[in-house]
């Protein structure tokens, strides 16, 4: 068998209808499927950066732990992990790893042009992570702000500016306020008040009202079978023998 690894998103480290359709379009008769726990916070307990962190930590110990081939996967925040890891193997910086695929899905760092129909535009509300050498496909709902954003969306200071966000206390507020300096002194924010990103600043209100209201993050990707497209991808793609 091949294990499916599967990183959950935000508050949902543990399943998700997004993820459970995916893994529902998967064939059994030649995966297995498996969420990987880790806090998948944003602010609440734990800062975006530090659940990120413990859920790398939580997925490499997981492929370790596993004897059989194995296939990563990820939804949103769990796409991030997922898509990192992966991206480390195929530039080499874990020789000891090899998966067979990558499914991402809202991956809040999708490149742009890379989709499953339909094009949904855009590109990852954090920006842009290419991955090399390991087979990648991403599901990408249309008008979802966290994976289709266009580059001038005035959204992306979210991405750039929530990393170590949370009101825990007085230490946990500071860090945050060391971070937004550091993000402005290492110029890492997203340029997306230059001038020729203007035409894309009226439409922050609908991409966010997407997100808020109309479930573009998340029940467009099961009404509109994208997460189930997605598996039937991997079952058409990965045709190794088991």
């Amino acid at each position: 068998m091949i294990d499916v690894l599967i990183v959950g998103g935000t508050w949902a480290p543990h399943g998700h209808p997004v993820t459970d359709a995916f893994a529902h379009a998967l064939d059994p008769g030649r995966f297995t499927t498996r969420m990987v726990p880790y806090p998948a916070d944003y602010g609440r307990q734990t800062t975006f950066a530090d659940s990120r962190a413990a859920g790398a930590a939580a997925l490499v110990d997981a492929v370790h732990g596993t004897d059989n081939r194995v296939i990563l996967a990820g939804y949103s925040q769990g796409a991030i992990i997922a898509g990192d890891l992966a991206a480390e193997i195929g530039q080499g910086r874990r020789p000891e790893m090899e998966v067979l695929a990558c499914a991402l899905i809202a991956d809040p760092l999708r490149p742009a042009g890379r989709f499953l129909d339909p094009d949904p535009g855009g590109y990852g509300i954090a920006g842009e992570r290419h991955i090399d050498r390991i087979p990648t496909y991403w599901s990408a709902a249309p008008g979802d702000p966290i994976t289709a954003l266009p580059p001038g969306n005035p959204l992306r200071s979210i991405a750039d500016l929530s990393q170590y966000f949370t009101l825990t206390g007085p230490e946990a507020v500071l860090r945050w306020g060391q971070s937004l300096v550091d993000v402005a002194i290492q110029r890492q924010m997203q340029d997306w008040w230059s001038p020729e990103n203007f035409q894309s600043w009226g439409g922050a209100i609908a991409f966010a009202r997407g997100y808020l209201i109309d479930g573009r993050h998340t029940d467009d990707y099961v009404r509109f079978g994208h997460a189930a497209r997605l598996g039937e991808a991997i079952n058409s793609a990965v045709t190794v023998s088991v």
